[in-house]
């Protein structure tokens, strides 16, 4: 049965890294989504203590020594409406593309009664395409796609029947398209780049009833976007910026009650946390030039599933976070236009008859615009952003 298993769960991993495409989502927390597994993507996102498919891992590596031997599959689809209001005229930054396609998938096996292993892919990212007649302060025909897939090796342990501990290694792969900065002086194109980083996380019973998550994860160290390197701060340098998290998660009958708190530091990565063009103290592509102006974030989610039978559960959530773009560095959101910080989420999940499942979630983030102030251009820009997000996931279990 062993033998079995294990050469079973090595087909699925080569299959799934084999079929997934290299697809963007387009965030709603900076370039990450609001969660990750279609079962946390409908309650809030909430999952650093509520374990409910191998999509954890790209969370909480601890949760996957929860699990049994299983694989999730599934795909999100997001429809934006994004742009900016520039020197009062508005620009669409969806009108030739509003519909992205982000895959995501994960695999749990059980080496023992105590330890597991497992693989999750997700992607991150964030885009715009302006119409071909567009012409933003300079920008001819503007258009970006930063899209970034991250796959988490993990490996967790019960140590104790109420305590788990897990580490996950991540291996990330990142390509970034930016056009219409030429027009300005400034690189544009395509070039892409490797990095690796590392998450820790835990997961604990502190009653009967309530699950206590932690989680850490250190900064994705990404080689140089080397085409990028006199437009991006740091000669280049965008890292996946580091980021922690605690999650409570209570069960009473039919009933589940989550809550995460999660801190991502934009500022640490000088690209995506320097101020703009207009405040910026350096010349673009050095490490005091203009970046996106990210705040870093402090991101609020609560969740709650009901058990209705034992085929079907229900679930709805909330999701909030800080306004991450500042009002003063507006110019490069034209590109960037990350303005969208509050969802709600509903979802849902069917059990058949051999246990395998059929889970739904469907996210809604609110479209939301950031005024621009201070000295032109960063005055005169007003990014925007909203999004539908419907996301599906088939569970098999072995």
């Amino acid at each position: 049965m062993k033998t079995y298993r294990s050469t079973h769960l090595g087909s699925l991993v080569l299959l799934a890294l084999a079929a997934t495409p290299f697809n963007a989502a387009l965030a709603t927390q900076g370039t990450m989504p609001h969660g990750y597994g279609v079962k946390s993507e409908g309650m809030g996102g909430v999952v650093l203590a509520l374990p409910q498919d191998s999509l954890v891992l790209a969370s909480n590596p601890a949760g996957i020594a929860r699990l049994g031997n299983r694989a999730d599959v599934g795909a999100a689809f997001l429809k934006v409406d994004n742009g900016t209001e520039f020197a009062g005229t508005t620009f669409d930054g969806s009108r030739d593309k509003n519909l992205y396609v982000i895959p995501q998938f994960g695999v749990n096996y059980n080496l023992d009664e105590t330890s597991s292993v497992g693989l999750a892919v997700v992607g991150n990212g964030v885009g715009t395409a302006y119409g071909r007649d567009s012409n933003i302060g300079g920008l001819l025909k503007p258009k970006s796609e930063f899209q970034q897939m991250v796959a988490t090796l993990g490996y967790a342990k019960n140590v104790t029947p109420e305590h788990s501990f897990g580490i996950g290694v991540l291996l990330i792969r990142q390509q970034l398209e930016i056009r219409g900065t030429g027009s300005i002086g400034l690189p544009e194109g395509k070039d892409d780049s490797y990095g690796y980083g590392l998450r820790l996380g835990y997961l604990g019973n502190i009653t009967d009833d309530l699950t206590l998550g932690l989680s850490y994860a250190t900064r994705g160290y990404m080689s140089k976007l080397k085409r990028f390197k006199n437009l991006l701060a740091e000669g280049g340098d965008l890292d996946l910026p580091s980021n922690y998290g605690i999650g409570l998660a209570y069960k009473n009958g039919p009933w589940t009650l989550a809550a995460d708190v999660q801190r991502i530091l934009w500022s640490d990565v000088n690209a995506f946390g320097n101020r703009g063009v207009t405040r910026a103290s350096g010349a673009p592509g050095d490490s005091n030039g203009p970046g996106f102006g990210w705040r870093d974030q402090t991101v609020y989610k609560v969740g709650v599933a009901y058990e209705i039978n034992r085929k079907l559960t229900v679930r709805a959530g909330y999701n909030d976070a800080n306004q991450l773009l500042h009002s003063r560095d507006g110019f490069l959101g034209t590109l960037a236009p990350a303005a969208n910080h509050r969802h709600i989420t509903v979802g849902s999940t069917y059990t058949f008859e051999n246990n395998n499942e059929l889970s739904i979630a469907y996210a809604r983030s609110f479209k939301d615009k950031v005024s621009g102030q201070g000295a032109a251009p960063d005055a005169l820009s007003s990014p925007y952003m909203g999004q539908h997000w419907l996301s599906l996931n088939y569970s098999y279990l072995f």
